[in-house]
Parts: structure tokens; sequence; C-alpha cells
């Protein structure tokens, strides 16, 4: 097992203002942030004004393309969708990749189609360059959503994949291209904790939000007032911990042994305590929302991957730090 990379990170920000013109931002501090699920990935960043630090005079606008590259590799590309002028000396500014355009609401239904299908038939629709997109092969009967955030209706697509398959997925821009792949493919080489690079943590463990050891799915079967119901549950964590129970209604085209497939999925996902680390180490570019990263610290008991929920990264003249927020999941969800 790997560590993070210890060689000296240099790392350059720049804009392009898409009338010919590029320049290098002299920034004081930048702030890199991902999220697996639900948000466009941010760079945050301050710079002073004017042309204090260089000898050519720039401005920088909404709109404006902006990328970090870091040892000569690019780590975000997006556009500027703020700019704050303090007292004229000095400025803050937000930039969001690709994923910001899918943050709009519209209306879609899906017959037949992989999640795959639909992220490429919205990212057509709305402009959005594709990169990789790992073929998920489960073909959705339908999927039907009214005025929902394009990012919404994307992550109900992968939800009703993981739910029939166990597979999760993580969805992000990747320097300025929409990707999909599965977490598993996205496992790092890297080992925090007993290793070093750790600076401070916190853990702990759950079973009050998405922890459930009775799933129970209900179908329409047709006939005016009946509903077929299934139930999968297991006896020795509901002696442990209770009842807890997870219910959900499913599509009418789901016969029994794709119900059976999908009540056995979610009793394999969600019938465990979650745990989760909130840690700060060392910056290693590679830990970005989605990837796994390989936790062990003996004073707890924790020895296996995480999946990081969410990361930001924070870079400041030569010092570069990262704070993640990790969640356990089982290798079938990778």
């Amino acid at each position: 097992m790997g560590e993070t990379n210890l060689k000296p990170i240099e790392y350059q920000l720049l804009a392009d203002d898409k009338r010919g013109n590029m320049f290098e931002i002299p920034a004081a501090s930048v702030k890199w942030k991902t999220e697996r699920t639900g948000r466009a990935g941010s760079l945050e960043f301050t710079f002073a004004g004017g042309d204090k630090f260089s000898d050519k005079f720039f401005s920088l606008n909404c709109g404006d393309i902006v990328r970090l590259e870091v040892n000569g590799e690019i780590i975000f590309w997006g556009y500027v969708f703020s700019v704050e002028n303090s007292d004229g000396e000095s400025f803050t500014a937000a930039a969001y990749d690709q994923m910001r355009y899918l943050m709009y609401s519209d209306t879609y239904v899906f017959t037949g189609r992989t999640a795959t299908e639909i992220i490429r038939q919205i990212a057509a629709d709305f402009g959005v360059k594709c990169g990789e997109i790992e073929d998920t092969r489960y073909v959705i009967p339908k999927l039907a959503q009214d005025n929902r955030k394009l990012l919404d209706i994307i992550s109900e697509a992968l939800s009703e994949t993981v739910f029939n398959t166990g597979k999760t997925y993580a969805l992000y821009d990747k320097a300025g291209a929409l990707t999909l792949k599965s977490l598993g493919s996205l496992r790092l080489n890297i080992a925090l904790g007993d290793y070093g690079m750790v600076s401070g943590y916190t853990y702990g463990e759950s079973i009050d939000r998405e922890t459930y050891n009775r799933v129970k799915l209900i179908k329409d079967n047709g006939k005016e007032g009946s509903r077929d119901v299934y139930i999968y549950q297991d006896g020795a964590s509901i002696a442990e911990w209770g009842l807890l129970q997870y219910y959900r209604s499913v599509d009418n085209a789901l016969n029994a042994a794709m119900i059976e497939n999908m009540g056995k999925a979610l009793l394999s996902l969600k019938n465990r305590a979650e745990k989760s680390f909130k840690l700060r180490a060392m910056g290693d570019v590679s830990c970005r929302a989605g990837a796994s990263v390989f936790i062990e610290l003996s004073d707890v008991g924790v020895r296996q991957f995480y999946v990081i929920e969410s990361a930001e990264h924070s870079f400041e003249g030569n010092d570069y730090v990262m704070d993640l927020t990790l969640k356990a999941v089982n290798d079938g969800a990778l």
C-alpha cells in the first residue's frame, strides 16, 4: 500500500477570458472542493487586484474560464460565477466545473434506458461535454421526473442502478469532461493513518441515518386496492438494533425476480452501521470525492478502504493540506 506523494507541490492558476487573452492569476490562496453526490466541483480563490504581481493588467469576469494545474496536471477546469472586490485591493472569486450546469430543472421521462444513456442524453441536451461514461448496464424500466434538477434526475437513475445491482458509481468533472466511473475503479494506492500524513481526525459509527435491517417493497399489482408485499430482513441485526425498516414502492414493470434482486441488494447495502471519518492530512490531488483510500488506525481498530464523500484541498503559499470526509462501504458496492 502506497502513501501520499511527498514531492514538492507546484500549482498554477490560469484564466482565459475567451477573447484570446490568457493570464496567470497571482492567487494568495486556493480551495478546491468536490462532493460525491449532488454538487458541482468548485474552486474558491483570493488574489490581489491590478498589476501588483505582474507587468500586465488583467481583470477577471463572470464566465471566464479558469483552470488549476498542480505539478503540470489539470486538476480543475471551470467557469467563474462570482467575483467580489474588497476596497480595490483584493478579490475573491468562485468558479464551478461543468456540473454546475446540471443544477437547473427540467422534466424527463425515460423508458428502458440505462443510467449511462440518461446521462449522455441530458448532457447532450444542455451542452455538457462528456468524457469517459462507464456502462452501467442495468436497464431502468421507467424513470419519470417532473421539474427536478438535472443532477437530481441523474442521481435518481444511479440510485435505481445501485438498488438493483448493488454497484455504486461516482459522477464528476475531470478537467472539463463529465465522467462516470464505478467506485471500484477509483480505488487509490494510498494509505492514511498509522502510516503518517494525518494531522487530526474524528471517527464515528451510527445506525441513526441510513441503516436498515428490514426492506419492505410494495408493488401495485393492477387490481383495485390490491398490492404485493415483498419483505427482506436480517433477524440477527433486528435482535441487536431493533427493527429498522426501509419502505419503497417499486415500478409495476418489475417482475418478482427483479424485485427480489432489488430487495437483496438493498438489504446488503443498508444492513450495516455507518462508519465515517473526518480527517486532515497532507494534500494529494488524487484524493477527490468518489475515490477510495485505505485507512489504518490501530487505536480505533480500523483497517479498511473508505470512500471519500467530500474533499477540500487548500493551497496557500507552500502549504497544502486536505480535509476529507470518508464513509465505509462494502466491497459489493465497489
